[in-house]
């Protein structure tokens, strides 16, 4: 439907969203605005396709009236668009101010922003020191000062007075600026000339800008080497963190963003692994980058939060983000994973490269291969070479246990550094209170459960490990949300808080210390059973060997011997030198 920008944003306050001045509002989000109302009328959203059934990132208010309230045919939409657009019009000044301007007026009428204009943000850096270098470490916490620094001047990180933010280039493939990037992580609101409140968004663009993928310059480099691996991620944040760790990284400046038939070219050939953020934009704007890159790209993996929080033991929100994760695993000293994008085939070609890897041994063991075995009569060969499966199999059913062993090793290592946090808590509460120490006792139905699985299999005690931890986790949870209370409480006796906090506390540390020492001998006996059966593997191998022996010697004790001729005398003839058979007398 035709109708201008104020008579929209009225129609869309009267619906029940604040509208800012600029047309901007929030439709799904929570830090900054997800929609804007263009000069035209239509509605645009930049974080995922909402209109005409999950399909469109654009759309009139009649297709937002069908998106908000999924149930209304079009002809219903239709008239509540029109009795909307009917409304009498507010002033325009009534509307909030959420910040969303700039100063264009040292931007070139080239439409690139000039390298001298950047300057003047390297001059703020300099005297706006100690400021700077906190936004810095809000920006890149996943890294050291020194590479923050090495970063901050690769991609001319500057400081922006005025506003508080950092600011950074944004260059097209011919490494001319065509918008600014700039970011303040927690930015406050103000009060604008007018008396209105601003509520600045965390990370703003040069208004009016057309915008590219970050890095091209890094994206041109990276195309040297098409055999590794490059993270496309959520925007320019997460791609730094992300290369400030190693790892090749570029962005397409957000997850909503398309990929221009110009750049395509740039993605030919290459292996990508799309890595956005943990929420239903990352994964719809994941599910829609992917097919544009099936066209160009060799080879697309999807990173999966879900499986990087059960590998790692991770604890995730709404919205984390590479940054996030990078940060997390630094914190507590794990490796970056990249296991969890891996194909799911993979487990099946494990399967054939392990029954390879056994008949190439078994056929160099036995000496006769898998197809002559096959095709015998000969039982006992047959017998041997599944005998020898078997033990394999068995061999690698503990082995695989042994592993989650391991793995529950370092979920309970990450545990006990929190328990050991909360040790400490309390300790500094009684060094101020001057208590006395308490003696606390291991829960007795814990106990009782660890004792009941001691005679169970392997199998279920290693099972018992992994869920006890799993319950453990959330018992951590709910005990940092007992010490954040207990600390913003303001009543001036909390005694009976603490003990009750104090208890909860030492029965935690004393139930992770026990889980400890149960996985620690499970992995003990795991190691030793698979010593003992490759023991009787070799011993068993040996007695069919000596078998096998036995019956050859047997079996020629038993042949009759031949009757072999007895050879005449050769006698050499002194003249002639040639042999000649001796004549009997």
């Amino acid at each position: 439907m035709k109708a201008n920008k104020e008579i929209i944003m009225n129609a869309v306050s009267n619906l029940g969203f604040e509208v800012f001045r600029n047309g901007q509002f929030h439709w799904n989000s929570s830090n900054t605005p997800d929609m804007i109302i263009n000069n035209d009328g239509t509605i645009h959203c930049w974080t995922s396709s909402p209109f005409k059934n999950n399909t469109s990132n654009h759309g009139d208010l009649i297709d937002f009236l069908q998106m908000t309230n999924i149930n209304q045919s079009y002809k219903e939409a239709k008239q509540e668009a029109e009795r909307l657009t009917g409304l009498t019009l507010p002033d325009i000044n009534k509307y909030k101010d959420n910040g969303y301007t700039v100063d264009n007026s040292n931007i070139k009428k080239t439409g690139y922003i000039s390298e001298e204009f950047i300057k003047t943000f390297d001059i703020a850096r300099k005297d706006n020191v100690t400021r700077y270098k906190e936004l810095l470490n809000e920006a890149l916490p996943s890294l050291d000062f020194e590479k923050q620094k090495e970063i901050a001047i690769k991609y001319q990180i500057g400081y922006i007075e005025q506003s508080d933010r950092l600011s950074m280039p944004i260059r097209d493939e011919e490494n001319r600026i065509v918008t600014l990037w700039k970011y303040n992580k927690n930015p406050n609101s103000y009060i604008n000339d007018k008396g209105l409140e601003v509520i600045p968004g965390k990370v703003l663009f040069t208004k009016g800008r057309e915008r590219c993928p970050f890095n091209l310059y890094d994206l041109q480099e990276y195309r040297k080497d098409i055999n590794q691996e490059i993270f496309l991620c959520g925007g320019e944040k997460d791609t730094l963190n992300m290369i400030g760790n190693g790892h090749r990284a570029i962005t397409l400046g957000s997850e909503n963003e398309n990929l221009k038939e110009k750049y395509k070219p740039l993605f030919q050939d290459l292996k990508i692994v799309i890595s956005y953020d943990n929420d239903e934009a990352g994964q719809k704007g994941a599910e829609k980058i992917l097919k544009q890159l099936q066209v160009v790209a060799k080879e697309i993996k999807v990173w999966n939060w879900n499986k990087v929080e059960k590998n790692q033991d991770l604890t995730l929100f709404k919205g984390f983000d590479m940054t996030d994760y990078l940060s997390a695993i630094k914190k507590q000293n794990l490796e970056f994973d990249k296991t969890n994008y891996q194909n799911e085939k993979k487990d099946v070609k494990m399967k054939e490269e392990e029954f390879k890897k056994f008949r190439e041994n078994t056929e160099k063991k036995f000496g006769i291969s898998f197809e002559e075995v096959r095709n015998s009569d000969d039982y006992q060969l047959k017998s041997k070479w599944l005998d020898e499966y078997n033990n394999q199999k068995e061999n690698r059913d503990k082995k695989e246990l042994l592993q989650k062993t391991v793995k529950n090793q370092v979920r309970l290592t990450v545990i006990n550094n929190q328990a050991q946090k909360y040790i400490d808590f309390l300790k500094l509460i009684k060094n101020k209170d001057k208590e006395e120490k308490t003696e606390f006792k291991l829960n007795p139905d814990f106990l009782k459960q660890v004792n009941d699985v001691k005679n169970n299999t392997l199998e279920e005690k290693t099972e018992f490990t992994s869920k006890k931890i799993d319950n453990l986790k959330e018992e951590s949870k709910n005990i940092g949300e007992k010490i954040k209370d207990y600390s913003e409480n303001k009543i001036l006796d909390k005694s009976e808080l603490f003990k009750n906090l104090e208890k909860e506390i030492h029965q935690f540390s004393a139930m992770v210390e026990a889980l400890k020492n149960e996985n620690r001998e499970l992995r003990r006996e795991l190691e030793l059973l698979i010593q003992k059966d490759e023991k009787e593997k070799e011993q068993k191998s040996l007695e069919k060997d000596n078998a096998s022996l036995k019956e050859k010697i047997e079996k020629m004790r038993d042949k009759k011997p031949e009757k072999v001729q007895e050879k005449t005398p050769e006698k050499i003839n002194k003249i002639s030198y040639e042999k000649t058979h001796e004549q009997e007398m």
